[in-house]
């Protein structure tokens, strides 16, 4: 199925919400809106979804026990598996490590081995490094080896694919030598989103950008399935891909779309 028939099978969908030239916006519950687009279909996926650190979305519960999260994301993964091509690749934005002085868990290593468990393969991990981190004093037993408290403020992309790892169609790519560079030496310094009064967790364009160049090709098909504001796709409209964003909140597909119509220099289609 190519972009264009992809593109009019979901405007007709029930979770339809707009569309640009180059990307869908469906609204509704990943879980169910995954199952809208065919099988091998998609070419890239890149999300962020949400870490269970108690975040106040609009309608998510951010607070679940670990072990209920974990399942929950499992059950998204086994969707993504379905939708990706043979080739299809998969980023995946988490923590490295996180929690309280009580209770420290590794999201990215638990999620790893949750998705190599359902078919993926890992590539690599990217390092966000972020340089306007601030020092941290939260030290517990200062100066002391009694119980020390180690903060790890890092994230890291998860780089994951689904069968092959080497693109089996030619294509278009748009990153310069420097950019390439630095990216596969794996430490990524990108600053962060400014907080807005749009969304409670937002991440960087740069983030999503860096990864588009380096792991797609022009008009691929990306799809983020926890779309938040939109940075995935401000990105694509950017470096010309063709996108396809779910989100669960109304109140957050509005918001996007507004900085879609606000960042976007293409003549957009709105029905």
């Amino acid at each position: 199925m190519n972009w264009s028939e992809l593109k009019e099978k979901l405007i007709n969908s029930e979770y339809y919400y707009l569309h640009t030239s180059n990307g869908v916006l469906l609204h509704g519950d990943c879980s169910k809106v995954l199952s809208e687009l065919p099988t091998e279909s998609i070419d890239f996926v890149f999300t962020s979804p949400p870490y269970n650190v108690g975040i106040k979305y609009e309608n998510y519960d951010d607070n679940k026990d670990y072990n209920e999260y974990l399942k929950w994301c499992e059950d998204w993964g086994k969707l993504l598996y379905r939708v990706l091509k043979s080739d299809g690749r998969f980023c995946l934005d988490h923590y490295l490590s996180c929690g309280t002085s009580k209770f420290r868990y590794a999201p990215l290593m638990d999620l790893n081995w949750i998705f190599q468990e359902i078919g993926f393969k890992h590539h690599g991990l990217a390092i966000w490094w972020d340089e306007t981190i601030s020092h941290l004093t939260t030290w517990g037993s200062w100066l002391s080896a009694s119980a020390p408290y180690i903060n790890s403020p890092l994230e890291g992309i998860l780089i994951l694919y689904k069968n092959i790892w080497k693109k089996q169609k030619k294509g278009q790519s748009t990153i310069n030598r420097d950019l390439f560079v630095n990216l596969t030496k794996g430490i990524w310094k990108v600053p962060p989103e400014r907080r807005n009064n749009h969304h409670p967790s937002p991440f960087p364009v740069k983030l999503v950008e860096n990864a588009i160049n380096l792991l797609t090709f022009e008009k691929e098909i990306v799809l983020d399935p926890f779309f938040g504001w939109g940075t995935t796709a401000v990105a694509c409209e950017k470096t010309n891909r063709r996108w396809i964003g779910i989100e669960i909140s109304e109140k957050y597909c509005e918001a996007a779309w507004e900085r879609i119509l606000r960042r976007d220099r293409r003549q957009l289609t709105i029905d």
